[in-house]
Order: C-alpha cells, then sequence, then structure tokens
C-alpha cells in the first residue's frame, strides 16, 4: 500500500551452491538462526527447507558426560546432608520430635516455644516476612494460652475440686468402715475371762 512506512522486505533468494552449505551446517550442528544470519535469509526460510528436503541432524551421543558444575548440581537429599554433617541427624530428630508434640499432644506452651523458635530461626537467615508470621503466631498463642489451656486440659479447674472432695470423702468413709469393722470384730470376740 502506498503511503506506508514500512515496506515488504523478502530475504534474497540463495543459490543451490549457498543451500548446500546451509544444508553442511544444519547437518553439522549448527543452530537455525546462526545459519540464517550468515546467509543473509531468515530462520523459518532454513526449517522449511530442512523440512522439505528431509535434512537431518544425526543424533548426538557422547561418550561420557562431564558432571554438572556446582552451581547447577541439584539440591542434596536430606540423606547426603546428614552423611557430610553428623550433627544435622540430631537437628533433624528435635524438628521432628517438636512436630511429634505438636501433632499428638498439643498445648499452648509448646505452640508458643515452637513459633518463637521458627521465628528466630526465620530472623536468622534474613526471612523478616516468615518470622513477622510466626511472631504473630506467638502473639496470639499468648493471648489465647489461658483459654487454650482451659480448652485442652481433660478436666477444668472444677473437676480437680470435686475429685479432691470424693478423694476426701473415701477416705473418711474407709475409716469409718474399719472403726465399725473393729468394733464388730470385738463384739463377736468371746471374752477371754469368761
Amino acid at each position: 500500500m502506498p503511503g506506508m512506512t514500512q515496506t515488504q522486505h523478502r530475504p534474497p533468494r540463495l543459490t543451490a551452491e549457498a543451500w548446500a552449505h546451509a544444508r553442511e551446517d544444519f547437518i553439522a550442528g549448527i543452530s537455525c538462526a546462526v545459519i540464517a544470519e550468515r546467509y543473509g535469509t531468515t530462520d523459518r526460510s532454513i526449517r522449511r527447507r530442512a523440512a522439505i528436503e528431509g535434512w537431518r541432524r544425526p543424533d548426538f551421543l557422547p561418550t561420557r558426560l562431564a558432571p554438572p558444575p556446582p552451581w547447577m548440581a541439584g539440591p542434596r537429599t536430606r540423606d547426603e546432608e546428614m552423611e557430610i554433617d553428623p550433627a544435622l541427624e540430631e537437628v533433624a530428630a528435635e524438628a521432628s520430635t517438636s512436630r511429634f508434640g505438636l501433632l499428638f499432644n498439643p498445648d499452648p506452651r509448646s505452640l508458643r516455644h515452637y513459633a518463637f523458635r521458627q521465628a528466630a530461626e526465620n530472623a536468622a537467615v534474613d526471612r523478616p516476612q516468615q518470622a513477622l508470621s510466626w511472631m504473630r503466631l506467638v502473639q496470639l498463642a499468648e493471648r489465647c494460652g489461658a483459654r487454650l489451656d482451659m480448652d485442652s486440659s481433660a478436666f477444668r479447674d472444677i473437676d480437680r475440686v470435686r475429685a479432691s472432695y470424693l478423694h476426701r470423702l473415701n477416705e473418711e468413709f474407709a475409716a469409718g468402715r474399719e472403726a465399725a469393722f473393729a468394733e464388730t470384730t470385738e463384739e463377736a470376740a468371746p471374752d477371754p475371762a469368761t
């Protein structure tokens, strides 16, 4: 269209000799972008020609791969870390014990201690947002601690008073029974004087 600022640009047609060189480069494993730039054509033209003419790169079978550099190696497993530093076994056991206690025998004090420990660890490794979240949990556990203690306790304070009262009654009943038994045995026993 006349008046447009962009012109239609078509890459120049390559000669048969240039296509033969491009084919050799392609089969040698050079990328299509590099070949296109080298011969002054487009990446798409190289790919289309390779597909139409069936250019195939041989499978690359390396005889031996070098180990990846340390920054590309994946993270070590827990067991590998513990082999390197045996003290980590104790740390893992302690963390497991803390989580076990929270799961099977939760109480507000252990929750506060666990949350505070997590907050301190996150603050130490420069994770302020996580540390702040854990500290909020510490504050909530402190605020609700007495209520949580009362709710999580198997018995309320009044139940303990009742138990103490029943214990005292049982002691008095047992003492009265022993006294009554002693009286009956004295009455039933024959007088040795007669």
